[in-house]
This record gives structure tokens, sequence and C-alpha cells, in this order.
């Protein structure tokens, strides 16, 4: 399970960058599709997050936050939002919100085929659920560009989720499997990047 994982982690960065070349290379040559200095365009910042909340009556805080990145190269910046009385052992029965930052553009296409695999290594395949699975991620995730965000709400044990692209709806579903599956990619005690979980969950 844990090489699968392994596999499954290196197939999203390789899809989502879109090149032929090995990671080393895309790092040293600077080749990497859209980095975070690009168009003038300023990163969406905590404070815009904060006021988001506050419009949609979510009163979250700040959990943690961490940087993925792959060979040193910086993939997006990850914010876990949620409520005082959190409980990270229980994630998946909680409301909170992930946010993403993305430090390069990516093709949403590719984030939701290569999101899938990495939820089909924690929790199996089953043909027509995955099938279902990758047809809502590709409704829900546009091309991000560098300095996007994208945010995943996770509502209560059994009321699924909805995502948002910068401050646009971009789907809202309730499906509690696809919810959990879908955020145990950085939640779940299973997860590929055990640190960045740490960070994210206020126990790094």
């Amino acid at each position: 399970m844990a090489e699968t994982s392994f596999l499954a982690r290196r197939r999203w960065v390789e899809q989502c960058l879109c090149f032929g070349l090995g990671l080393q290379s895309l790092a040293q040559s600077g080749l990497a599709h859209g980095s975070a200095g690009e168009k003038g365009l300023q990163p969406w910042s905590m404070a815009q997050s904060l006021q988001w909340f506050e419009e949609q009556g979510l009163k979250f805080r700040l959990r943690g936050q961490a940087t993925m990145r792959w060979f040193g190269l910086s993939l997006y910046d990850a914010r876990l939002w949620t409520f005082e009385s959190f409980d990270p052992g229980a994630w998946a029965t909680q409301r909170f919100a992930l946010e993403l930052i993305y430090t390069r553009a990516f093709e949403g296409a590719k984030i939701a085929q290569a999101s899938l695999e990495l939820m089909q290594a924690q929790y199996g395949k089953n043909a027509e659920r995955d099938r279902q699975w990758l047809a809502w991620m590709q409704q829900s995730f546009p091309d991000i560009q560098a300095k996007e965000r994208l945010l995943g709400i996770h509502r209560e044990a059994g009321a699924g989720c909805r995502f948002i692209h910068n401050r646009q709806l971009r789907m809202d579903l309730n499906d509690a499997a696809f919810a959990k599956a879908f955020f145990g990619i950085w939640l779940d005690p299973r997860t590929t990047e055990p640190a960045l979980r740490k960070s994210l969950i206020g126990e790094a």
C-alpha cells in the first residue's frame, strides 16, 4: 500500500506539471508551467480568506499551513481552516476548509485524474464509483493559474462538500464517501505526505 501511494503521488505531480522532462530538470531549468512571479498578480492572501469566511458566516481559524514541494519545487501552499473545537482524530465527521494557493499553473482535468489515483491508493478501486468521482472533480477543478485559490469545504459527517475557485462556487456535492476520500488525500493518517498533514492539523 505504501508503494502504491508513493507511485500515485509521483503520478499526481508528473501529470499536473504536464511535461516530459524529469522533475529535477524542471526545477533547474525554470520551464515549469507558470510561476508565482508571472502577470504581476498578488497571491490570494490570508486576509482575503478571513474576509471570505466572514462573508459566509464561518468562524474558522487557521489550524495549520504548509507548502507542498516535490524535489524542492513548490506546487502550492495549503491552509487548514477549522473551528476552535476541531479534533484531528475525527476529522471526517467535522466541518473545516482546506485551501490551496497555487504557485504555478495546473490543468484542471489532470488534477482531477491524479487526485482520483491518490484516493484509490487509500480506498481501493471501484469502476462505477470512480467514474462518478472523476466526473465530479473534472467539473469542480478549472485550469488553475499561479496565485489562484482552490478551496474545499468539508461539511459535517454525511453532508458532503463543496469546491470554490477563488470566489466562485464550482460544485456542491452531497456524497459523504467522496468527501472523506478526497480530503483524506491530506488528512487521513495514510496520506503520502505525513509531514504536511502534521503541519496542517497543528501537530508539527
